[in-house]
């Protein structure tokens, strides 16, 4: 009976916790989202002025303090071997309200969090997009790191 009370207390506040976590959007969704007309399927448009939260490396595209950039599914060193290069599917334009504060490492993902809008777009400056993140904070995953700048791994040699 104590288990059984216990379950019911807990188990309506677990679901809150899960109500309240930001939706994850991944760069294979936005793909799969796009129809030949460049429209978005409901699915991916439902998630319009809600906060999401999206992975992908920092392509530079703006002024210096990085207000304005792109996230990629590729980095900005160039796609690797045998990668179909990247379009409007696979490019996320990020808005961040003060410019962002951190270190940036086109070998690094970052997680941006913020106000997602889907479907096509022109803004004069700026250009198309299919897909944006507005008052965007944006952090180094943690993680996520492919690797380090001047790092290799040597053979060693056997004795």
């Amino acid at each position: 009976m104590l288990t059984l009370s216990l379950w019911a207390a807990i188990g309506p506040l677990g679901f809150v916790a899960r109500a309240d976590e930001t939706p994850r959007l991944t760069f294979a969704q936005l793909v799969d989202s796009i129809r030949a007309n460049f429209g978005v399927t409901q699915a991916i448009s439902s998630y319009n002025g809600r906060e999401v939260e999206i992975q992908g490396f920092i392509i530079p595209a703006g002024p210096p303090d990085l207000s304005f950039f792109l996230l990629s599914r590729v980095s900005a060193l160039g796609n690797y071997c045998c990668e179909v290069p990247v379009g409007q599917d696979e490019t996320v334009y990020v808005f961040a309200p003060k410019g962002v504060t951190i270190a940036y490492d086109p070998l690094r993902v970052y997680k941006v969090r913020g106000a997602f809008e889907a479907g096509p777009h022109t803004d004069r400056i700026d250009g198309f997009s299919l897909f944006r993140v507005r008052n965007a904070q944006v952090e180094e995953a943690a993680g996520a790191q492919i690797f380090k700048l001047g790092e290799t791994s040597a053979p060693t040699p056997q004795k």
